[in-house]
C-alpha cells in the first residue's frame, strides 16, 4: 500500500523532532537519589504529609528496570515502625509508541504495612515525579539547537528512555489549521495517531 505525501511529510518532522536520552540502570539510583533528596542526595530527607512524618534515606535508592517496568525501593524510617523498606512498581511503555508521561502503580508499595498503607499516594506520587525529573536533569545536560520538552518515557528493560520533543506552539498549530484548511481533500487525523512512533527511527542525543 503507497504511503501518502502527508504521512511521509509527518514522519520527516518527527525525525527532526523527536529524540532519545537513555539512563542506564548502573546511574539511575544516583540521578534519582538527587531528585528524591536535597542538595546532597546522601543525607536523609524528611517527607511530611499533614501530621505524618517519613524519614527517607535517597542515598539507599535501588532502581530496577524490566521492559515496561519500573522498580523502585526506598530506604525510610518513622518512629513508628523503625527502618524499613518500600518497594514501588510502576508499569510503563514498553517502546516507543507506547511512551508517555503517566504510569500505572500498585495502590500500594510492597514492604512494610503500616508505612505502605499510610504513604501509598503521596510516596508513590513523588518517587514517581522525581522519576520524570531525571528526564529533566539529563534534557538539562543537552546543547540542542531548539527548545525541548519531555513528551514521553518508556524502558525495554537495559535503560530507561525518554523522548524529548520541540513544542507545540498555539502559532504553529494555528499556521497548520490554516493549511489544512485550504487542501481540497482535508488532512486524515488518523495518521497523527502515535502508532506511527514505533516507525520513526528517533535520534539519540550526545553529550557535546
Amino acid at each position: 500500500m503507497p504511503i501518502s505525501p502527508e504521512v511521509l511529510k509527518l514522519r520527516e518532522l518527527a525525525k527532526s523532532q523527536l529524540f532519545v536520552m537513555d539512563l542506564r540502570e548502573t546511574d539511575a539510583p544516583g540521578l534519582l537519589a538527587a531528585q528524591l533528596g536535597g542538595p546532597d542526595a546522601k543525607q536523609p530527607v524528611v517527607w511530611r504529609d499533614a501530621e505524618s512524618e517519613l524519614l527517607v534515606f535517597p542515598g539507599s535508592t535501588v532502581v530496577r528496570f524490566a521492559p515496561g517496568f519500573v522498580f523502585v525501593e526506598l530506604a525510610v524510617l518513622s518512629d513508628q515502625t523503625g527502618d524499613a523498606r518500600l518497594l514501588f512498581a510502576f508499569k510503563i511503555g514498553a517502546s516507543p509508541n507506547e511512551a508517555s508521561l503517566t504510569a500505572v502503580a500498585e495502590d500500594r508499595p510492597r514492604g512494610n504495612a503500616v508505612l505502605a498503607k499510610r504513604w501509598a499516594q503521596p510516596a508513590t506520587e513523588l518517587v514517581w515525579h522525581a522519576l520524570l525529573r531525571c528526564g529533566e536533569a539529563l534534557l538539562a545536560r543537552r546543547r540542542l539547537k531548539s527548545p525541548q520538552q519531555l513528551g514521553g518515557v518508556y524502558t525495554l528493560g537495559r535503560v530507561l528512555s525518554f523522548i524529548t520533543t520541540e513544542p507545540v506552539t498555539t502559532e504553529g498549530l494555528r499556521g497548520y489549521y490554516a493549511e489544512a484548511a485550504q487542501r481540497e481533500q482535508p488532512l486524515d487525523p488518523s495518521i497523527l495517531n502515535r502508532r506511527f512512533l514505533g516507525s520513526v527511527p528517533l535520534r539519540r542525543t550526545t553529550k557535546r
